[in-house]
């Protein structure tokens, strides 16, 4: 008897159905070969690793001026690699600084040194530590192994003194006024004594020196110069307006790194230049001074300061500079202009010093207000933006006029330019023999 069609499908679908099996028994084998084969490898690699001795080094003092994108290295050596490493390196920074973490890979061989670049920039002044790398490290890409090498560091935010640098050159040629040379003194009713000489017709008797004239027996008069040492007080608002953040740096550290260049410039003019810093009270501050020691001694001051989320009393300020200022000062306050509710505060100080100081205020402006004030709005509700802004921006611009006509000078600055334009009005005043 032949088999029927129902029968021989089921012995074909058998013959299959064996076939199947043993080519999956044969697959199933040689996917565990390669499982074996690669752990094996794995194993291999993740001793040669074990063995691997890695280095980090870095200096152990960074400094960073403040604003300024600077570059710093990281050497990184391996030893007894059988083969090139390749390494991921994860460096995590502190918070004074633009980024939290910096993430770099590279190519090492045995006994060679790989040097790595990380940019950063400061944003806020102080110290902080800076932790070891974390590195992986890897030959054939099969296992990696984490490590942290090197030791820690220490960072430091300090003021930007390379602003000062840049203006250096400009500067000797304004101040020296060519090689070798100084400015001469100008003789006048000024408060610095020049010399003694003899009485001439039309001199002043309140200039006669009778002391003098009585030991020499003949008239004696005392001759003044017009005074080359003047003197400069910075006065920086650390009150909670110079707390935002311009930029991702605070306005009072962009007003301390103008601090920083204008007393720098105040010094290569003769002047003598003092600070003090102000809120709800006024400290004690630095009185002024010349010299290197005293710049530095500047610097050191601005550096401890910080913005508080206090309310700024200028009246108080402003009586408390009347006190301690005997002759006339040039007194250059770095501020946020107030809102028009706290208006009179600011020109009832600046009343206060004007008949006998020069107050020259460097007011640090938001870009993004005036923006807003000129944007044009295409709905009910950008509309109520713009009408706010714009009567904000409105507000700055007579409360600035107002203090002119007080007798203050106003300079409307954004806080990235203040240190130019506080050098630029100050270079104006000394032209103009304002003080």
């Amino acid at each position: 008897m032949r088999p029927g069609p129902l029968l021989i499908r089921l012995l074909a679908y058998v013959a299959i159905l064996s076939l199947l099996c043993t080519i999956a028994a044969w697959f199933v084998w040689i996917v565990l070969a390669g499982f074996v084969a690669i752990a094996i490898a794995a194993l291999i690699e993740a001793i040669a690793l074990r063995r691997v001795r890695i280095e980090a080094e870095r200096a152990p003092k960074i400094a960073l001026a403040l604003d300024e994108t600077e570059v710093t290295k990281l050497q990184v050596s391996v030893g007894q690699a059988p083969s090139p490493v390749r390494l991921l390196i994860r460096q995590r920074w502190p918070d004074i600084v633009d980024r939290p973490s910096t993430v770099l890979r590279g190519l090492v061989r045995a006994n060679e040194l790989l040097t790595l670049e990380m940019p950063l920039r400061g944003v806020a002044r102080g110290s902080a530590i800076i932790e070891p790398p974390a590195i992986a490290m890897t030959s054939r890409g099969l296992v990696e192994r984490i490590v942290t090498a090197g030791a820690a560091s220490e960072l430091h935010v300090l003021p930007n003194l390379k602003a000062v640098r840049r203006l250096h050159k400009r500067l000797n040629a304004f101040a020296l006024r060519g090689l070798g040379s100084r400015t001469a003194p100008r003789i006048g009713k000024g408060r610095e004594f020049d010399r003694l000489r003899d009485y001439v017709l039309d001199d002043d008797y309140r200039d006669i020196a009778w002391r003098a004239s009585a030991r020499h027996g003949r008239l004696i008069v005392r001759e003044f110069r017009l005074d080359r040492s003047q003197e400069i007080l910075l006065c920086l608002d650390q009150g909670h307006r110079m707390a935002a953040r311009v930029a991702q740096v605070t306005r009072l550290d962009h007003a301390v790194n103008a601090a920083v260049l204008i007393s720098y410039i105040c010094n290569r003019m003769e002047d003598r230049v003092g600070i003090v810093s102000f809120d709800t009270e006024v400290d004690k501050g630095l009185p002024a001074g010349r010299g290197a020691a005293h710049l530095r001694a500047i610097t050191a001051y601005v550096t401890a300061l910080e913005a508080a989320y206090r309310y700024t009393d200028y009246a108080a300020m402003a009586s408390s500079l009347r006190r301690r200022l005997h002759h006339r000062t040039l007194i250059l306050m770095m501020t946020v202009l107030p809102e028009r509710e706290e208006r009179y505060d600011l020109l009832r100080a600046v009343e206060m010093l004007a008949p006998q100081h020069l107050p020259l205020i460097v007011t640090l402006s938001d870009p993004n207000l005036k923006a807003a004030a000129q944007f044009q709005p295409a709905n009910k509700s950008e509309l109520s933006e713009t009408l706010v802004a714009r009567d904000l921006w409105l507000g700055r611009v007579e409360l600035m006029r107002d203090l002119r006509a007080r007798g203050a000078l106003v300079v409307d600055s954004t806080p990235e330019d203040a240190g130019v334009d506080s050098v630029n009005a100050y270079i104006d005043v000394k032209r103009r023999q304002m003080l």
